[in-house]
């Protein structure tokens, strides 16, 4: 076999087996996460171009996959913080506003969280401390009041008037509502 017609072959093979991927990656999207092209579009936008090359943009989509499932380090994912956070809300119509506010936000967070860690504004400290704050929050019945803040803090981090360490568990539960017996 000549070099050049094995180094085409493995280049073929390669572009295929990259498009299968990514096809795959389209077919199997998880159903239980917001529509892929929500965050295709955000990650387009965020880089400022039209297109990404597939394996980028796939690598991208996989901390999507991560922020909402969970990993085997980090089990609580979005869907489940979110899941038991809806479920302390007893009246059904609450229940309903605060699940579009918490989708939404889980939508915000997912998106700047999973850009590249030299240009993202969120990181997993803060994801950490807002998934111990909404807990908190749901033992007090102030869900509403919680989501309220996480999404003005989360624009603030965003935009970049919030300094990313002005964030920790003291911002939304100071130590002095507690007694410290």
């Amino acid at each position: 076999m000549h070099k050049p017609f094995l180094y085409l072959s493995l280049i073929l093979t390669l572009a295929m087996l990259v498009g299968c991927s990514t096809l795959a990656a389209k077919k199997n999207w998880p159903a239980d996460l917001p529509d892929r092209k929500i965050f295709v579009k955000a990650f387009l936008e965020n880089r400022q171009i039209s297109t990404a090359e597939p394996e980028v943009l796939e690598a991208h989509l996989v901390w999507i996959v991560r922020f909402y499932q969970g990993t085997i380090l980090y089990p609580n994912g979005w869907n489940r913080v979110s899941e038991r956070f809806l479920a302390s809300i007893d009246n059904q119509k609450d229940k309903q506003r605060m699940a579009k506010r918490i989708r939404a936000l889980g939508i915000l967070i997912a998106n700047e969280w999973s850009q590249d860690n030299d240009i993202r504004r969120i990181n997993n400290t803060h994801v950490a401390t807002w998934g111990s704050a909404l807990r908190t929050s749901a033992e007090r019945a102030d869900q509403s009041e919680y989501i309220t803040k996480v999404e003005s803090d989360v624009k603030a981090l965003i935009d970049s008037s919030l300094v990313s360490d002005e964030i920790d568990y003291e911002r939304y539960y100071p130590s002095d509502d507690y007694d410290n017996f």
